[in-house]
């Protein structure tokens, strides 16, 4: 104990008290109506949430590009999580959360898709085209510049359904399509994340406030408290991963890492040669343009 540097004891006490303290919060109210998004022409962002709450995770990249670019963001909810008793009080959470965040919100069926696994996909192949079915009018109709999905090793098997399902839609689209993809990452990180976007003290204020509108999962587990400490951890793994090995970290708090590919001709492309970060008031975002 005695070779601990001064202060540290004092600095970890204080780092737990802040965290702890989260857990007197109150939930946002409803959102006002200037934070709804607004369909209209211009760029349209699509995120693939296997759950409700992951676009609150991982939304950071879109919520940016609402926010900065005026672009339009759109969440599918791909399932509803797998507990019949709660399928349709989260589909309530998940529209709460996305008028928090400006974000439009799309219900594939009332209770969710079911069994959107790897698992069944290969054992029930009618299940999977019906689920492929429900996803697919909506990628047709608004032709999302970029989609959001997770990354296929998420570790989680609604992330890696829904990975799949993804792409089995992507696969369906006419030939000249070309849109941007971003791989996600929640209960399991990715080998090679190639881009980091700084997430403003702000936005992640905002990304937490809409995260407790889910009400009924971070009342078993507050991991809303967690998410600073989540993109912390990002900035470490990403000045070497999305960055150089030995490099500089970037000078900022909290960013969400992504993998950006380009879907041409019909398969998965390189977006670009290295690692990006896309820092505030830098023009990081107009890789996208």
């Amino acid at each position: 104990m005695a070779d601990v540097p001064t202060g540290v004891h004092t600095w970890l006490a204080q780092f737990a008290l802040v965290a702890q303290s989260g857990r007197t919060m109150q939930i946002a109210p409803p959102a006002p109506e200037r934070a709804r998004s607004q369909a209209g022409p211009g760029k349209c962002c699509v995120i693939l949430s296997p759950h409700p709450d992951d676009e609150c995770i991982v939304g950071g990249l879109p919520l940016r590009l609402l926010r900065e670019q005026g672009w339009r963001v759109v969440n599918i909810a791909i399932t509803h999580g797998s507990k019949p008793e709660r399928q349709l009080p989260r589909a309530h959470e998940l529209a709460a959360a996305c008028d928090r965040l400006g974000f439009e919100n799309i219900l594939l069926a009332p209770r969710g898709l079911q069994r959107v696994t790897a698992h069944s996909r290969q054992i029930d192949p009618a299940h999977w085209a019906a689920c492929v079915q429900a996803l697919a009018p909506h990628i047709e109709r608004l032709r999302p510049d970029l989609l959001v999905l997770p990354h296929p090793q998420d570790a989680q098997a609604a992330h890696i359904g829904t990975h799949l399902l993804g792409l089995e839609v992507l696969a369906q689209q006419p030939a000249a399509y070309a849109p941007w993809v971003a791989f996600s990452e929640f209960w399991s990180t990715m080998a090679s994340p190639n881009l980091m976007v700084q997430i403003s003290p702000d936005d992640l204020a905002d990304q937490i406030a809409a995260l407790m509108q889910h009400e009924g999962e971070i009342r078993r587990n507050p991991y809303h408290l967690s998410l600073p400490a989540w993109m912390m951890d990002n900035v470490r793994r990403g000045a070497e991963q999305v960055g150089l090995p030995g490099s500089l970290a970037p000078d900022f708090m909290f960013a969400t890492l992504y993998r950006v590919m380009r879907w041409q001709g019909g398969v998965l492309q390189p977006a670009w040669e290295t690692g990006r970060f896309a820092a505030i008031g830098q023009p990081g975002l107009g890789m996208f343009q």
